[in-house]
């Protein structure tokens, strides 16, 4: 792979049911390709990662901290180290956005064989609603 590339050159792994993502990573900043299919719901969690989000495609309920709102195409989220967020799609029509981390996370690389900090929030949060 060269320093010039599409997304095309990345495998999508399907993390958690109805959410397939793409990474590409630097030494100090990732890009990830989200894609939410089928009615996806993720529950409030937080990651040391800042994080910058922009919708290309679909409806999403987002709530940041103490604000929600209805976000959809070109809609920038600002998520600081360490903050509350959580996530649902709205409606049948597959959600595609991308998302800048920076420091990297680790989790996300092909390859890497620790634990998925963020996956395992979302199961408790998940099993005590």
């Amino acid at each position: 792979m060269g320093q010039i590339t599409t997304w095309d050159e990345f495998p999508t792994v399907e993390y958690i049911p109805g959410v397939f993502r793409q990474t590409v990573s630097g030494e100090k900043a990732m890009m990830t390709r989200i894609v939410y299919r089928g009615g996806v719901v993720i529950p409030e969690h937080f990651h040391e990662a800042e994080q910058i989000m922009l919708v290309e495609r679909g409806r999403l309920w987002a709530k940041v901290g103490d604000e929600e709102s209805e976000v959809g195409p070109g809609s920038l989220l600002i998520i600081a180290s360490n903050y509350v967020h959580a996530f649902r799609q709205l409606g049948e029509e597959d959600v595609v956005f991308y998302e800048c981390f920076a420091p990297i996370r680790l989790e996300y690389l092909i390859g890497f064989k620790g634990p998925d900090p963020s996956l395992a929030m979302m199961k408790k949060a998940l099993a005590e609603k």
